[in-house]
């Protein structure tokens, strides 16, 4: 239900509807894209163009801009990518590059403005550049619109992490203030949860990867008891720190579940990219990429 929503500081990062979890921005884009070409077509008729050609251009030209935002991604991350490359056909996934995506579109539809007649050019022009900068006001706006859609109390984007006090899987009290001066990769889960589960290895690659490079992946799993978590973690073999509740009524503690609220927990996986610096510099709903989770991690390292 649309009652459903839970907001960050920044952006709805994602939203349920019924038993479904719909990402907010790549919804918004594709709404957006559609847009684009339904603008087009409509534009066409007004300046007397063909019109099956015109929304033929501005389908081909969308096609080409996901493809070239994909392609870009998996460029300028291909270190990620290397071991198993197949997976930038992945395209479900997180890991694409608006920039190398907006170029690739913009090429595509020069190209075929120039293959229009002269005399119908500067109108053919007109039409994809119109409905392209109108759709992408249309993203912009509806994005920065969910800003007035926030939530009090709710740790976003640009908000420095709230306080955690759990314990591991030995009992043994933790806190997120125990890990100042490194960047964390906070994942949040449950054994019941497919795509959680699926990502468990990328997170254990990168805590091997980076862990001397001064980045501490830990996984918070939401609302279990701590030996089911750890019969399944000793069956799936990861060796990253796994975060769980203290037993019920243990004073001074916090609640796994009132945890992920507070970082306006819709969904699960939800993955929390934290800095050197405590602040939260993304927040990520929904199961992760190779090259999405690598970039990431580089990125709160290098801040």
């Amino acid at each position: 239900m649309l009652n459903q929503f839970r907001y960050s500081s920044d952006v709805i990062e994602a939203f349920n509807l019924g038993p479904f979890l719909i990402p907010t921005r790549p919804l918004i884009l594709i709404l957006s894209l559609f847009f684009a070409i339904w603008l087009s077509n409509w534009l066409g008729g007004k300046y007397l163009l063909d019109q099956n050609r015109v929304k033929q251009v501005a389908e081909y030209t969308a096609w080409s801009g996901l493809i070239g935002a994909r392609l870009g991604f998996v460029a300028l991350n291909w270190s990620a990518y290397r071991a198993a490359p197949w997976t930038a056909l992945y395209v479900w996934q997180p890991g694409y590059l608006y920039s190398s995506g907006v170029l690739v579109g913009a090429i595509y539809a020069l190209w075929q403005v120039i293959n229009t007649s002269p005399e119908l050019r500067r109108s053919f022009l007109a039409v994809l550049a119109g409905s392209y900068l109108s759709a992408g006001l249309v993203f912009t706006t509806a994005t920065l619109s969910t800003e007035f859609l926030k939530q009090p109390g709710i740790a976003g984007t640009g908000d420095s992490a709230p306080g955690i006090k759990l314990q591991n899987l030995s009992a043994e009290t933790v806190q997120l203030s125990d890990l100042a001066g490194r960047a964390v990769v906070l994942n949040f889960w449950a054994t019941w949860c497919p795509p959680c589960r699926r990502e468990m290895p990328l997170l254990d690659e990168l805590h091997k990867a980076y862990g001397d490079k001064g980045l501490s992946v830990i996984g918070l799993d939401i609302n279990e008891s701590p030996e089911l978590v750890k019969a399944y973690v000793n069956k799936v073999d990861v060796s990253y720190p796994i975060w769980v509740d203290a037993p019920r009524g243990t004073p001074g503690y916090d609640s796994t579940q009132e945890t992920f609220s507070r970082f306006g927990g819709v969904g699960l996986p939800t993955t929390i990219f934290i800095d050197r610096a405590g602040v939260i510099r993304r927040i990520y709903v929904g199961e992760l990429s190779r090259g999405f989770l690598q970039n990431q991690a580089e990125n709160i390292l290098d801040n």
